[in-house]
């Protein structure tokens, strides 16, 4: 990777500043990639966990659903049911670059909706146990969300940190490098050609 760079000693500046800017930018990013790894790592666990808890409570709501159906139909089922919708509340956060729900919850309609029909307590078990389900869903889909968000900053953050350390890095140390050898080769011209231009002076 070739640096396109002032020349002489304003150029020697140019470039050290600038390698001063890309190892504090790697330094940065080096520590960003810690704390989104620890995160990372963390929504691992909880993304198991809440998995499981989807799965769990999502089989025991297609059981009870299957109960009360075969006791009560499917149309006291189906008028048992709610209208009313449940709504998703997220918090997001912004840790890092990385933006993703750090909290998430479900607001319910009320547990026994109007006209309740149900004949058995299999329809209410199998109301509960769909809400039970509903809940870790918006449990899991937040914890994927934040998992997907923070891996996919965590691979832009190493990304970068490659492109420093692998490209830039080296090419402004070789580039600065170069110079000085430049400018000390110039020194030691001038420096000759002084003491040649003065015929009293010993060499």
């Amino acid at each position: 990777m070739r640096v396109r760079h002032p020349s002489g000693r304003g150029g020697r500046l140019w470039l050290a500043e600038r390698l001063g800017l890309a190892r504090r930018a790697a330094d940065l990013l080096t520590q960003k990639e810690r704390v989104l790894l620890r995160e990372q790592r963390r929504l691992v666990v909880l993304h198991r966990r809440t998995q499981k808890a989807w799965e769990e409570t999502y089989r025991d709501a297609q059981t009870w659903i299957a109960r009360a159906t075969a006791l009560n139909g499917r149309r006291v089922v189906a008028l048992s049911g709610h209208t009313e919708h449940a709504t998703a509340n997220l918090v997001w956060r912004n840790s890092m670059g990385a933006y993703y729900p750090a909290e998430a919850s479900c607001s319910l309609p009320d547990r026994t909706p109007p006209g309740d029909l149900t004949g058995t307590s299999a329809t209410a078990e199998a109301t509960n146990a769909h809400r039970y389900a509903l809940e870790a869903a918006v449990q899991h889909a937040a914890t994927h969300r934040a998992l997907t968000e923070v891996e996919r900053e965590l691979t832009a953050t190493r990304r970068r940190l490659r492109m420093l350390e692998r490209h830039w890095t080296p090419a402004l140390t070789g580039a600065l490098h170069d110079l000085d050898v430049q400018l000390e080769e110039r020194e030691r011209e001038d420096i000759m050609h002084t003491r040649w231009s003065q015929p009293d002076q010993v060499l």
